[in-house]
């Protein structure tokens, strides 16, 4: 007795017992069934493996951010890069690299990074404290006051980084005044900078 191969064309004169031709029709519809099951299987076998989506751009900024205040400055200047490859015009990945600059010791670096970020978004309130920052450190006291007051003029006058960015402006003024300006340094609660210190104010007292 001869077996019908299902769902296979010509299976019903394969099974066929008056059929002469056995050998052939059998040979015949086997090739087609192959014809069909590897058109069906080979797409799947030789296709390239799917790769998975990035993430969205806010997870990654957050991750970049968590290396950063791991002290994983090389980690997250990578994400930062990477980021900024999607998006050129990101100012936080801008200024952040900014801050990776500027924790290495390149306030120049840090300063074009900041400066991108505001050519982007000139009211980027962590972009003008940590570019006030960056200025007072290199000795530039106008710039720096320059930049704190544009950040101060963003939120309530009692939050508690505007009261601090006063408090910096009313030093950078007393060193202007001072005939011996040139060699005063930094406070020291500038040399050493929260990078991302604005972060609270933006995501807290900005909504009020």
């Amino acid at each position: 007795m001869l077996l019908i191969v299902r769902g296979c064309p010509l299976s019903g004169l394969v099974g066929s017992p008056s059929s002469k031709n056995v050998p052939v029709l059998w040979g015949a519809g086997l090739f087609l069934c192959g014809v069909i099951v590897g058109g069906f299987l080979a797409p799947r076998f030789f296709a390239p493996p799917t790769t998975s989506p990035p993430l969205p751009l806010v997870g990654t900024l957050a991750e970049a951010h968590r290396l950063l205040d791991k002290g994983l400055d090389a980690e997250a200047e990578k994400s930062y890069l990477a980021i900024l490859a999607r998006d050129p015009a990101n100012p936080e990945a801008l200024t952040h690299l900014g801050n990776v600059a500027f924790g290495r010791g390149d306030i120049d670096l840090a300063l074009r990074y900041y400066e991108a970020s505001l050519r982007q978004d000139p009211s980027y309130a962590h972009a003008l404290w940590d570019k006030g920052i960056a200025l007072r450190a290199k000795g530039d006291d106008a710039g720096a006051i320059q930049a704190w007051e544009a950040f101060a003029g963003l939120f309530p006058p009692d939050s508690s980084d505007v009261v601090q960015a006063k408090k910096w402006i009313a030093e950078a003024k007393a060193g202007l005044s001072s005939p011996s300006a040139v060699l005063l340094k930094p406070p020291e609660s500038l040399r050493n900078p929260s990078k991302r210190s604005a972060d609270n104010l933006l995501r807290g007292e900005a909504a009020r």
